[in-house]
């Protein structure tokens, strides 16, 4: 039944036609057999892959006609009844196919861009409109005579007058379906479109700013001043192209997308085989390895029967000798004792030559000074070393480095015996699509590499290898990143301590409000390895008078020199406890006058080894006196000053090992590291958990302290140049080197533009420079003085 809305008044029309008016007025009609449900697009043979598939005017969520089509962000078209359905949020809107957020307008779905397309698509093939039903009301049976291009409607004679008389339709675009298909180019025409700003206006401007449609009203309003616009019918063609050009260009980069996705395809199975490859060639480096220490051990196994045949070749010689000896004395006592008893002094006496020559040269026989030798024997084993050269010489797996996810570390070769086994993936890709798959595993697999030379790598590569004091090896870079000191030490501040913080803290303003000046280094030296200038752990450094630069590379057993340009000179020491050789030395000082070494070593030995300035041994002393040696200084009588940390205190030998004095100072101290004296026998200590360096005389009366936090934050080291001024390092943020005078006035503050890796030691060169040991197995030297003061 047919509602007749031109027979009643407008009240009862509206009344009637309420059902249209809500929600769900907009229900679409099942389409007719002779409406189209697909078109199909000529597509162009070199782009037949990328063409769209027949374009569908079915919405995929209820698989009926388009009714009021509308675009997401996404690009993809639903009913606009069907989007409300599974609208959650007033703010977006989860597209049900990619699952990509719209954001929602003021309006809702109902402000979202209609699809023109599918709605012009669908006039464009109805042939018999006499077979297209209305969607604008509830009836499934009336034909429709007209089209709204604002509801995207297919309207009714009734539904046409509704448009005309409603509120709610007030300014929708009706055009009658027989006039839309007068001219077979009458779809191309422009249609009316009305602004959804300005209801009332057309748009027929498009600003070339907001790259939008706009009306008259709004090159008034939003699009005024500073907007370009121009007619519609003017920049449309250029637009349209400009958009045709984009496609084009989007085909093309899927083009090549395409042929990157499949090179990256074939480079996966080649990925595959090289991994194979790289699996195999580990084993085959286990193999080897272990072939080799399988040989090694037969060969060391024939080392020690062959040293323990010799040692006991020569125990026998010595009993056989013995044994001789004792035939020969008692062969003489006899023969003295015969004399003795039958022959007269006169005829003793003519044998006491003879007897006396026979048996002195048995009573001066010392057997106790060949024995030592003779049990001398033991197998001398590194396992520290041994552990870093396995790390050094196994091998390592090289990616491309836009691709490594884990940095490997460096690799220390002797030049020469390592072969390369390498197997790349390079497949073409378009320069966009970043660096190709590169796999590059390098094992050593030289059959003529010297398996004496596993012992002779270096030491550990990591402090958790070391299994000696961890404290010392420089892992306290966590007091400088956290305040949880009082887990690991306990803290005991005297009333003086108490009292230099809260004066420091009035004198010293905060770090963040101290104008430093920036510094750079002029050199750098150093990497990882156990070659000559190489490192595994530098944790102390010392300058002689010649500007030389010595560094206790601790964890490899030895000392290296350098020149004052880093270029290396030579180096001493091995591993092992005996004269000549060091274990774990961490701290250096230089004796000015001789150029003597003073080396100090921590656990096991914890002592103190003097070298001579070509490296030769002198002597070594102090295991019975120290615990935790960790700064070391020299004074200008030769005194050697040592600052323990852990039981705080403070010995002072000479150099002959004997201790001069000694004081613990555990109230004034918290985690000392660094160690200097002046010509006025004061100490000054850097203290890194007190943020400031402790000075004492050396009877160990507490003096004063210079620095605090806030200005010299866990220092790491505390020198004294030519000037006679007080220079205190810290790593905290930024290498920082701040400068006093002796009694505390601050002269100059400096910070590094470049952030170190934890920093080990600091010492000073006569040049206005200070050399810095850091953690990256790299020294680097800093110019300080010719940067201005403060002025303070």
């Amino acid at each position: 039944m047919k509602l007749d809305l031109g027979l009643l008044p407008v009240g009862i029309y509206e009344g009637a036609i309420s059902d249209l008016c809500e929600s769900d007025r907009i229900s679409m009609a099942s389409p007719t057999p002779s409406q189209s449900e697909t078109v199909t697009s000529t597509s162009n043979s070199s782009d037949s892959e990328l063409e769209p598939p027949p374009l569908n005017v079915k919405c995929t969520l209820c698989n009926d006609t388009f009714t009021i089509p509308k675009v997401l962000s996404c690009f993809h078209t639903f009913c606009q009844p069907c989007l409300e359905k599974i609208q959650d949020t007033a703010e977006k809107l989860s597209c049900p196919e990619c699952h990509q957020d719209t954001p929602l307008p003021p309006q809702g779905i109902s402000g979202l861009m209609p699809d023109f397309a599918i709605s012009n698509i669908l006039e464009s093939t109805i042939v018999d409109t006499s077979a297209l039903n209305c969607t604008g009301c509830k009836s499934k049976e009336t034909n429709a005579v007209a089209r709204c291009f604002d509801c995207a409607n297919f309207l009714c004679p009734n539904c046409v007058m509704a448009h005309q008389f409603m509120h709610c339709f007030e300014g929708h675009r009706v055009m009658m379906l027989s006039d839309m298909h007068n001219g077979k180019d009458e779809m191309k025409l422009e249609k009316p479109m009305n602004c959804a700003k300005h209801r009332a206006e057309y748009l027929i401007y498009f600003c070339r700013t907001c790259n939008m449609p706009i009306c008259k009203e709004c090159t008034v309003m939003e699009h005024g001043k500073g907007h370009e616009y121009s007619f519609i019918n003017e920049v449309s063609q250029k637009q349209i192209e400009m958009l045709q050009q984009l496609m084009d260009e989007s085909k093309a980069k899927a083009n090549e997308l395409r042929t990157s996705a499949k090179n990256l395809e074939h480079s996966a199975n080649r990925l595959q085989i090289v991994y194979t490859k790289a699996q195999n060639e580990i084993n085959e480096t286990y193999n080897f390895y272990r072939t080799m220490l399988d040989e090694r051990r037969q060969e060391s196994i024939k080392e020690l029967e062959g040293a323990y045949n010799a040692k006991q070749v020569l125990v026998n010689g010595m009993v056989q000798k013995m044994q001789d000896g004792i035939e020969k004395l008692y062969q003489g006592c006899e023969f003295i004792d015969k004399l003795v008893k039958h022959a007269n002094s006169t005829e003793i006496l003519m044998f006491k030559k003879m007897i006396d020559a026979k048996i002195q040269s048995i009573l001066n026989y010392v057997p106790e000074s060949n024995l030592q030798n003779a049990f001398d024997l033991e197998f001398v084993s590194n396992f520290q070393a041994i552990q870093v050269g396995v790390r050094n010489t196994f091998g390592y797996v090289r990616q491309s480095p836009d691709n490594v996810q884990t940095k490997p570390q460096p690799i220390a070769r002797p030049n020469g015996l390592t072969q390369k086994t390498t197997m790349s993936i390079r497949p073409s890709l378009p320069q966009t699509n970043g660096t190709p798959f590169n796999v590059d595993f390098s094992p050593v697999l030289n059959k003529q590499y010297n398996t004496n030379s596993l012992v002779n790598f270096g030491s550990t590569l990591d402090a958790n290898i070391n299994p000696y004091e961890k404290w010392s090896s420089g892992t306290l870079d966590v007091l400088g990143q956290h305040h949880h000191h009082s887990d690991i030490f306990p803290h005991n501040d005297s009333v003086i301590d108490l009292t230099n913080k809260l004066l420091t803290a009035s004198i010293y303003p905060p770090k963040s409000q101290i104008k430093r000046q920036k510094m750079i280094y002029h050199c750098k030296f150093g990497e990882f390895g156990v070659m000559d200038g190489q490192f595994t752990e530098p944790s102390g450094v010392a300058v002689n008078a010649q500007n030389d630069i010595i560094v206790a590379d601790t964890n490899n057993h030895r000392i290296q020199i350098f020149d004052k340009e880093g270029r290396f000179k030579f180096q001493f020491g091995e591993c092992g406890k005996r004269d000549g050789q060091l274990l774990y030395p961490n701290r250096v000082a230089v004796v000015k006058t001789s150029g003597d070494i003073i080396v100090t070593e921590r656990s096991p030995t914890h002592q103190i080894q003097i070298y001579n300035q070509y490296g030769q041994f002198v002597r070594k002393f102090g295991a019975s006196v120290l615990q935790h040696p960790r700064g070391v200084t020299v004074d200008n009588k030769g005194h050697i000053i040592i600052v323990e940390c852990k039981v705080m205190r403070v010995i002072i030998f000479d150099q002959m090992g004997n201790v001069l004095q000694k004081f613990g100072c555990s109230k004034h101290l918290e985690f000392p590291n660094g160690v200097v004296v002046n010509d006025k026998e004061e100490i000054f200590i850097s203290d890194n958990r007190a943020h400031c360096v402790k000075v004492f005389s050396y009877q160990g009366v507490f003096l004063r302290q210079i620095g605090g936090e806030g200005i010299t934050n866990y220092p790491i080291g505390v020198g004294i140049n030519n000037a006679g001024e007080i220079l205190i390092a810290d790593n905290h943020n930024n290498f920082n080197l701040t400068i006093f005078t002796q009694d505390g006035q601050l002269v100059n503050a400096l910070e590094s533009k470049v952030k170190h890796a934890q920093c080990f030691d600091v010492s000073l060169m006569d040049d206005g420079s200070i050399v810095l040991a850091s953690k990256d197995y790299r020294l680097y030297i800093y110019r300080y003085l010719q940067i201005p003061s403060l002025g303070l």
